[in-house]
């Protein structure tokens, strides 16, 4: 489209054309005889070519505009996709090492009771929290596996397998003259306002310049010029009526553009509101968690030398796997809150290949 958009440009930009005219009538004196020959070229004498350039740049600036946007609809798809498969995978790393927790459990619960410490209730209770983190972890697994088919979808490859453990993004550079979609709007109100001023044009004065020869029939041929001035001295208002309608639109689509501002603006504070809130709650999760991963330590290592007991480990396990999904899920939220603002201050990521 940027392309084609280049090409109307060019078009648009072109000065009158040079016309060749030959003829010939049937008897002397019908028709344009003076004309039997003719050479002419119109000569712009009141700016119709650069009003057109007018339009021909401002569609080129709609069509990089409107590449633009396309470009930050694919990274803010491409956002979403890359950090639901980081969560993804961590939440199939957390299930895989919760699986390992149970397992442990399941063994030691075993030899207690092959010993007589414990009853074998106990061990049925072990072998069920293991087959529960089981299902858990191949859910996860394929989830991940789901997610991942996803991001290499929105990347536009056969498979992405280069998924970190964690990522984050810097807070984008809020520059709201420089968004694609408030762009567009701004180069649609220029190319109204170009269509605007060639149509005022409309009535203006056409100059010619002609090289004639002297009809066929006569015997001593000879070539001339003749310089052509004409204008429209009335259209019944058609060229009024089309460069104020252009206006019109030029006027909208500011009035859009406007509209459009103070509603990424808007968005944009709602968004900021929205991070702050998530990244107190990652704070506060990752300090809960450290909690949690100590006192399973502490039961595990008080289960495995008697004086503790295995609903103690099972519920802070438990506890662990709730805080570390609620973790990972409130991460996942303030990244995604992080990717809508890159969009909503139309900013895109440049990178270098």
């Amino acid at each position: 489209m940027v392309e084609s958009a280049k090409a109307y440009r060019q078009a648009l930009s072109a000065y009158p054309g040079l016309s060749f005219g030959l003829g010939q009538s049937s008897r002397q004196g019908l028709g344009a005889t003076d004309q039997d020959l003719v050479l002419s070229h119109s000569i712009d004498i009141v700016g119709r070519t650069a009003a057109s350039r007018k339009i021909g740049e401002a569609g080129l600036t709609v069509a990089l505009a409107e590449a633009r946007t396309t470009l930050l609809d694919v990274q803010h798809e491409v956002l979403i996709a890359y950090f639901e498969a980081i969560a993804s995978k961590q939440h199939f790393k957390v299930s895989t090492e919760l699986l390992q927790v149970a397992e442990s459990l399941l063994v030691a619960t075993t030899k207690r009771f092959e010993i007589g410490n414990v009853p074998e209730i106990q061990v049925t209770r072990a072998r069920i929290e293991r087959d529960r983190a089981r299902q858990a972890m191949l859910l996860r697994q394929a989830q991940s596996a789901g997610t991942q088919k996803r991001l290499a979808g929105a990347m536009g490859i056969a498979e992405a397998t280069e998924i970190p453990e964690s990522a984050s993004l810097s807070e984008p550079k809020v520059d709201l003259s420089q968004h694609p979609e408030l762009q567009v709007l701004d180069a649609q109100a220029g190319a109204a306002q170009a269509e605007a001023r060639l149509a005022s044009k409309e009535n203006a004065p056409e100059l010619d310049i002609t090289a004639l020869r002297t009809p066929w029939r006569e015997g001593n041929s000879h070539f001339g010029a003749r310089l052509q001035l004409t204008w429209r001295v009335y259209d019944f208002g058609k060229s009024r009526n089309e460069a104020r309608a252009s206006r019109k639109r030029a006027e909208a689509f500011q009035k859009l553009r406007d509209d459009a501002q103070k509603l990424a603006e808007a968005e944009i504070r709602r968004l900021d509101d929205e991070l702050g809130a998530w990244r107190a709650s990652v704070q506060s999760y990752q300090a809960i968690q450290q909690s949690a991963s100590e006192l399973v330590q502490k039961s595990q290592s008080g289960f495995a030398q008697g004086y503790g007991t295995l609903l103690d480990v099972l519920e802070a396990t438990r506890a662990l796997r709730e805080i570390e999904q609620e973790l990972i899920e409130a991460e996942l939220a303030m990244n995604l809150a992080l990717a809508a603002k890159y969009r909503a201050a139309g900013t895109v990521i440049e990178v270098q290949d």
